[in-house]
């Protein structure tokens, strides 16, 4: 235990303060606990990753990312540029707007022991998805919900409106305005081609925090799971809409789930992909998954279960 070092990297704007709370006391719990540990504050978007290469870099056993997807995005792509036998395993202290990998995970935001969860965390490998150069864990969406989550990034809602209630608000600024796209995707399903409202490639079940758009997508079975909605009339989209909260919306007869582990993207004109709230790449783009790439710590009476290996070797349960 005292040869670990556990770096928490943390975004002080993340839950509105709680996240700059939290950070310190878990160092000090892990401290008291005779394990090394440090905190690292984001400043900007993008500091995140520069923190946790310089962390692993200083030798980090252990990587903490304590805010949103978003910093849990730049931590996990710092964590995959890392050889595989050597990279840190990662904890998730869930204190941001939507929060939809530590839900996939079961991994309650208020914690009641914070640093004994993390000394007590079960290692679990779960799945990677890669676009562009960059690294995933959640949600990768096309269309009509990239555009939903560039207006929501950009914070172009009232502020008072947060995760999922903002992402709400964007899709009714957007559904009138929305031109739909032509795309050909391929798959392990075959070929898709023609006129798309949107697509989702998940990881994870949820996305903007409540919403299941991949209702099944589970983070450890080495496939995504893809929901495509061809070009549809705005009033379907207004019936349908609410359905996404229970993952309803899978029975409804335009939409369509595939699995794939592969997913080739090309279109007319050049479009973003969106994932994990962060802008990744534009079109022509393949989604590639990397089962069981990286390991995350799970806390005590999460729930979750594993029974994927990493390299041959069986990661544990929780």
């Amino acid at each position: 235990m005292k040869h670990e070092h556990w770096a928490i990297i943390a975004n002080p704007a993340s839950g509105r303060g709680r996240a700059r709370r939290l950070a310190p006391d878990v160092s000090q719990a892990l401290s008291a606990a005779g394990v090394q540990a440090t905190v690292a504050w984001t400043e900007a978007r993008g500091h995140g990753e520069q923190l946790a290469r310089e962390a692993i870099a200083q030798g980090a056993t252990r990587l903490v990312a304590c805010g949103g997807d978003g910093t849990v995005h730049e931590v996990v792509n710092a964590l995959m540029d890392q050889d595989a036998a050597r990279r840190p395993a990662l904890m998730v202290l869930p204190v941001g707007r939507c929060n939809d990998l530590a839900t996939a995970l079961q991994i309650p935001k208020s914690l009641k022991s914070p640093g004994e969860s993390l000394l007590r965390a079960t290692p679990r490998p779960i799945d990677v998805a890669r676009v562009g150069g960059r690294y995933f864990t959640t949600v990768a969406t096309l269309g009509f919900d990239s555009a939903v989550a560039e207006y929501v990034d950009r914070r172009r809602q009232p502020s008072f409106l947060k995760g999922t209630a903002a992402y709400v608000y964007s899709v009714f600024v957007h559904l009138m305005r929305y031109r739909d796209v032509s795309v050909r995707l391929k798959g392990d399903f075959g070929l898709f081609q023609g006129s798309l409202f949107m697509m989702a490639t998940g990881n994870t079940h949820t996305y903007g925090g409540y919403l299941k758009i991949t209702p099944d997508a589970l983070v450890d079975d080495g496939l995504l799971d893809v929901c495509l909605v061809p070009s549809i009339s705005r009033w379907k989209v207004l019936r349908v809409l609410p359905q996404v909260f229970s993952g309803r919306h899978v029975s409804h007869p335009v939409v369509s789930m595939h699995r794939t582990r592969r997913l080739e993207i090309e279109a007319d004109e050049p479009l973003w992909l969106w994932a994990d709230g962060e802008p990744l790449c534009q079109t022509p783009a393949t989604i590639d998954l990397m089962p069981g790439a990286l390991c995350v710590l799970v806390p005590p009476g999460s729930g979750v279960t594993s029974t994927v290996k990493l390299g041959g070797v069986a990661m544990g349960e929780a």
